[in-house]
């Protein structure tokens, strides 16, 4: 009897299964489709278009949209905004009979997005929304239904192979994102009206490549989580140079204006790489490696309100490395044998040379440097110790040792105005006293040094590297006359 029972119970559930099949198999979706692209345009001002078939599959089950295209608004360029090749949705089939929603998993495969910016400032993500028709049925929702959100659970929300290409004409930028891979898991709403607050999830992102300008970012790869509003990816791995860089970042959203905490440490930043994208002069290159720590906090969202709230600290320190292309010792036994100097073609480079190699976008200047070219300068210690408080660069310990000689800054540097406050340039001794020392003030576009200056190229997107424009000369101190000593810090 039992063996009869199963039996039956068996070939009922395979013809329901079968049956099942069969009209899932037969069902068209693909009916809807102008519905769909209509509701779309209604709602958000963009032309949708479904190329491909949507489909019903029964293991899993599910539903299926194959080739999406959404079409760039009016005012931008001819290409699509958004092209994907499939979307796929897995439901949980019991729920569904109890008129209950359950995902299994959103998957997205294939993406190709374009962000692009107009001349005007306007995206093209924003552009043609119907935005007042929204607001008015939002407003009437709410007023109508003013109940919390309901339980949402959803698996994994997969995005595979995701290409985004960001195109500013206001600020003729542009960015790339190449093969974006994101799993998110455990998805969840607790019922909170806030969406934001109410959201949750965790998962894991890599990326091939993000290329802007002439920077390269590489191999990325990091965890996240977002609850409580908090954005949290950590730990955070990447290369740039040729280094391999491990960090964090938070993204606060609780209040109105988000905050956001950045760490980097690069054990071994590669210079090498770093002067191949920066020095014009292939002649001339870095060898070595320096480390490097960043931890910076910032409020805001316009670049004005983080520059002013910007707060942490920026170290790097290398020994051992090496300058090629040029001998600063014959600068620096320049100085010790002459009683004056050709600024020309000595003085103008101490402030240029050292710290404008690693940090300005590159030098030139004609016959600056005429004798000093060739051989291979030896650096002891580069140290930049920069605490920075609500936009402001204090200039702590900034030096660099080459043989018996030391060239240091001191001084703050303003982000947010753009401007230097008594910054000081000093090429200093053994006993700390300055052979060289220059006052640099004024704005970034229009800086002011304490001699004359003079019209050389090197000072073009150098300022801040603090590339000086000098006169023809400057005087030595006396070895006899008194010093305030000008520098006495880590570098000795």
């Amino acid at each position: 009897m039992a063996k009869k029972i199963l039996i039956t119970l068996l070939i009922i559930m395979t013809t329901i299964i079968v049956v099942l099949g069969i009209i899932i198999a037969t069902f068209d979706l693909n009916k809807y489709k102008p519905q769909i692209e209509k509701k779309v345009y209604e709602a958000t001002g963009k032309e949708l278009k479904i190329n491909g078939d949507i489909s019903l599959s029964l293991s899993p089950f599910g539903i299926s949209i194959n080739d999406i295209v959404i079409k760039n608004p009016k005012g931008f360029s001819d290409n699509d905004m958004l092209k994907l090749k499939k979307v796929a949705v897995s439901l949980q089939l019991k729920p569904l009979l109890n008129k209950q929603l359950k995902v299994n998993y959103v998957k997205l495969q294939d993406v190709n997005l374009l962000v692009e910016k107009s001349k005007k400032g306007i995206l093209n993500l924003t552009a043609g929304e119907k935005g007042s028709g929204s607001k008015t049925v939002a407003k009437k929702e709410s007023k109508k239904n003013n109940a919390k959100l309901p339980l949402v659970n959803v698996g994994k929300l997969l995005l595979e192979n995701v290409y985004i290409t960001y195109d500013d004409k206001q600020s003729k930028t542009k960015a790339k994102i190449n093969a974006l891979n994101l799993t998110i898991n455990d998805i969840a709403l607790n019922g909170d009206k806030d969406i934001l607050k109410a959201l949750s999830l965790k998962g894991l992102l890599t990326i091939s490549s993000i290329k802007y300008d002439r920077y390269l970012l590489k191999d990325i790869k990091s965890d996240f989580t977002f609850k409580n509003k908090i954005a949290t990816i950590s730990p955070m791995e990447l290369t740039t140079f040729g280094s391999r860089v491990k960090g964090k970042l938070i993204y606060d959203m609780r209040k109105k204006l988000p905050k956001i905490y950045l760490e980097d440490h690069i054990a071994k930043l590669d210079l090498k790489n770093i002067s191949k994208e920066f020095i014009k002069s292939k002649k001339i290159s870095l060898e070595g490696y320096v480390k490097t720590d960043i931890k910076l906090s910032m409020i805001g969202q316009t670049p004005k309100q983080i520059k002013r709230s910007l707060t942490g600290t920026f170290y790097v320190d290398g020994k051992g490395f090496g300058i090629k292309g040029i001998d600063l010792n014959k600068v620096f036994k320049s100085l010790d044998d002459a009683k004056s100097i050709n600024k020309k073609d000595i003085a103008g480079f101490l402030v240029a040379g050292p710290l404008g190699v690693a940090l300005s976008k590159g030098i030139s200047g004609g016959n600056m440097m005429a004798g000093f070219h060739g051989g291979t300068t030896a650096v002891k210690r580069l140290l930049i110790n920069a605490p920075i408080k609500r936009g402001i660069i204090i200039l702590k310990d900034v030096a660099m040792k080459i043989g018996q000689t030391r060239v240091a800054l001191k001084g703050k540097i303003d982000l947010y105005r753009e401007r230097f406050i008594n910054v000081k340039l000093g090429v200093v001794g053994k006993n700390g006293c300055p052979k060289i020392a220059e006052d640099i003030g004024g704005t970034f576009l229009h800086p002011k040094y304490s001699t004359k200056a003079l019209t050389s190229g090197i000072v073009a997107n150098t300022v801040t590297s603090l590339l000086g424009r000098f006169g023809k000369n400057l005087p030595i101190p006396s070895k006899k006359s008194k010093c305030k000593v000008f520098y006495n810090g880590a570098v000795r």
